[in-house]
């Protein structure tokens, strides 16, 4: 199965999750780069507003076309309760375009399964897994067993 790990992330946090689940799936990664500055304390007012008002940033073409993987992953920070611009970009810009998805967030408190039902509703299906790991688990730790978990429900499916 040829699988594929999307990511956005402004601060490192979901990117190494991502990287995390890459490496345990055999995954090759995509990282979003979107065209806005998002640095500094302007960067992050801004990233939270586009995530409210629901924008759709300018983004980078993307190096891979998930169209040609089995089962695509996609990774977000939680802006202001919702996912990142660049993922909601993403996704619409590939929309029609995916086989399988699972979803993965990052946040400070954890308890977004509102925007990762969003992320399934832009792209019309039902995600195979779904997690939000907050902050404060990857920090005690207990974060491991969180990815560990989601990646065993992947598995679970016969997909991989």
């Amino acid at each position: 199965m040829k699988t594929l790990v999307v990511v956005y992330s402004r601060t490192g946090n979901t990117l190494s999750v991502a990287k995390r689940i890459a490496k345990e799936l055999d995954a090759d990664i995509e990282t979003i780069k979107d065209k806005t500055n998002r640095k500094g304390i302007l960067g992050f007012l801004r990233s939270g507003y586009e995530s409210v008002r629901k924008k759709v940033p300018a983004i980078v073409e993307p190096k891979h076309n998930p169209k040609d993987f089995d089962l695509v992953i996609i990774g977000t920070p939680i802006w202001a309760g919702g996912m990142s611009s660049p993922v909601r970009a993403y996704l619409l810009r590939f929309r029609g375009q995916f086989n399988k998805l699972a979803f993965f967030a990052t946040s400070a408190g954890g308890g977004h399964d509102k925007a990762l039902d969003e992320m399934a509703e832009l792209t019309e299906l039902k995600p195979l897994a779904k997690v939000d790991i907050s902050l404060s688990q990857l920090r005690r730790g207990n974060g491991e067993e969180v990815i560990e978990t989601f990646i065993e429900t992947i598995r679970s499916q016969d997909l991989i």
